[in-house]
């Protein structure tokens, strides 16, 4: 079994991080401005490392799983790829629950009660995003019931043609609407049929998987 672990800090955003050697064998990608160049006519650094969190079996292909870490996390535990590598067990993805909001439609108004007071870490990001938009494509879809929300911070996904279905579909509604990809995470699931797994787990809060950003 082959595993990928798939990073990016593209535009220098957060600090190097260094994770814990692994238990089981895998293999690292992280991707940075020089080995993923800026396509500064084009998109800002923030959509370009969407690229590499999607479509990471495109850039390292190859792999039976793959593991998707923030550059603002770190793989704290020898045995942190062991454990994502479980919650995947006979499932297409595993994802962690949101740790504050519920379902999609929490945290699209969230988003715009923060753009609406003009806050100072969501605004210069995400101004002018397409959130209504992507809302009336979603409740479009009458079969779908608004329930989940994710944590995409880290994943773990199975390398199948309906999971790369999935990534591409969520790289368009990325694209299309609104970088914060999990406004659209849930969505993308139902509608590719794939079988996933809620880790309950806060992510923040568990042994495999540590917050640096703030350190």
């Amino acid at each position: 079994m082959k595993v990928a672990i798939i990073s990016a800090n593209l535009g220098s955003f957060d600090k190097p991080v260094e994770h814990a050697r692994q238990s089981v064998p895998c293999d690292f990608f992280h991707f940075t401005d020089e080995n993923f160049p800026p396509r500064f006519n084009s998109m800002t650094s923030r959509l370009q490392a969407r690229i590499v969190k999607i479509l990471g079996w495109q850039m390292g292909p190859g792999y039976d799983y793959y593991i998707w870490v923030d550059s603002s996390c770190a793989l704290s535990h020898p045995d942190s790829v062991k454990w994502f590598l479980e919650q995947c067990r006979n499932v297409d993805m595993a994802v962690f629950k949101h740790p504050h909001r519920k379902t999609i439609q929490e945290e699209a108004d969230y988003l715009k009660y923060r753009l609406s007071i003009n806050c100072p870490y969501i605004t210069p990001r995400y101004k002018n995003e397409l959130i209504d938009e992507q809302l009336a494509e979603i409740k479009a879809d009458k079969d779908f019931i608004d329930q989940n929300l994710f944590a995409s911070t880290a994943l773990v996904y199975r390398n199948s043609d309906k999971v790369k279905n999935l990534m591409k579909e969520w790289w368009y509604h990325t694209s299309r609407y609104h970088s914060i990809d999990q406004l659209s995470l849930p969505y993308v699931l139902f509608k590719n049929r794939c079988d996933f797994r809620i880790i309950p787990d806060n992510y923040l809060k568990i042994p495999y998987l540590e917050y640096v950003r703030n350190k």
